[in-house]
């Protein structure tokens, strides 16, 4: 069931989807990927893309996403109705994080907010798994998890699978044509014969379609941030991952690059490898050293990630000065990762 689970970045945002092959659609929050044109996804095993926003449907709190490199696997099974005390899993995947899961059980099969139909259950840690699936004890997926209930905690609202299938047929019903429902009529447009604009020709309400929306243009220090990205041979675009946050892959490191607004602070933090479990005194006397030689780059651990840093105040962020310094960070990650695990046994 993991292998449905998808990480979904903006650079507003960041969420969880459910990759439905049988659709070929990325299934995700409205509220994750508003105002983008364009959106990163990734998973383990597939490789990280910039998406179109094909569907955006406010009322339901639902956006469709099309693949343009398509990852295949078998179709998800989509399980029917639950009942309560039934056994459920949900399952989020986040970009910079592990993939998490919790069980529980369905607590109320109707549950009306809003005119809308949900399911309540009580899967959920320290996160609802918004935009992520609920699947059942056979594997099969029963629903969108969207939000926690406020009024009820720890009871987590989440779209029932049979109402996701008669939205997902009706979308389809317009040929992949981009649609967005109208909050107001709930009357879904499809783009395809109409000319494009901000009302909904059923009843004159705003409306959003996918096409009529921009990727934002990043200003001030995320612009030079992102110029650097690009002059270093890198799509800025797909390494965004929420506000003030890029994530770079070089070789077998990543270097996750961040804009601290109130202190002033751009950080380049490259995450090599896992301190060992049975780490000896060596492992760490090591890491002393090559602190104690390095310029403006620091050795530290976090948890048992070992990270390189580099560390810039904006008003020293240019092009010219940054682009050396983040590229002997490139450089020095991908060369000291190997270090670690090859001769002191640190994990990948």
């Amino acid at each position: 069931m993991f292998r449905y689970v998808i990480q979904v970045a903006t650079p507003y945002s960041t969420g969880t989807g459910i990759y439905l092959p049988q659709y070929d659609l990325i299934v995700t929050n409205e509220h994750v990927v508003r105002d983008t044109a364009s959106v990163v996804v990734g998973a383990p095993g597939m490789e990280e893309q910039l998406v179109r926003v094909v569907y955006l449907d406010a009322h339901y709190d639902l956006a469709f996403l099309h693949l343009e490199r398509a990852h295949r696997p078998d179709p998800l099974p989509l399980g029917g109705a639950v009942t309560l005390g039934d056994p459920v899993t949900a399952i989020g995947l986040h970009f910079g994080g592990d993939l998490q899961s919790e069980t529980g059980t369905v607590t109320d099969t109707d549950h009306n907010r809003n005119g809308i139909r949900y399911l309540l259950h009580d899967a959920r840690g320290e996160f609802t798994y918004g935009g992520g699936p609920l699947m059942d004890a056979g594997g099969r997926l029963v629903g969108v998890n969207m939000m926690d209930l406020p009024e009820l905690p720890p009871r987590t609202l989440c779209l029932p699978v049979t109402t996701l299938e008669e939205i997902l047929d009706a979308f389809r019903a317009g040929g992949g044509v981009p649609a967005a429902r109208c909050f107001d009529c709930r009357t879904i447009t499809f783009e395809a014969g109409h000319r494009l604009q901000d009302r909904c020709p059923n009843c004159g309400a705003g409306l959003t379609l996918p096409s009529l929306v921009h990727d934002p243009q990043p200003t001030g220090v995320n612009a030079t941030i992102e110029q650097i990205i690009t002059a270093g041979g890198h799509d800025p675009r797909l390494a965004r991952r929420g506000p003030n946050l890029w994530n770079i892959r070089r070789g077998s490191a990543t270097i996750q690059l961040a804009y601290h607004e109130d202190s002033g602070l751009v950080t380049g933090d490259a995450y090599l490898c896992k301190v060992p479990t049975d780490a000896g005194p060596e492992l760490f006397a090591y890491l002393l050293r090559e602190n104690a030689r390095l310029r403006q780059l620091t050795f530290s651990t976090y948890g048992r990630d070992i990270i390189l840093s580099l560390l810039i105040y904006d008003r020293y962020l240019s092009v010219d000065t940054a682009l050396p310094r983040f590229e002997r960070l490139f450089e020095q990650a991908d060369a000291y990762d190997n270090v670690l695990v090859e001769e002191f046994g640190a994990g990948w």
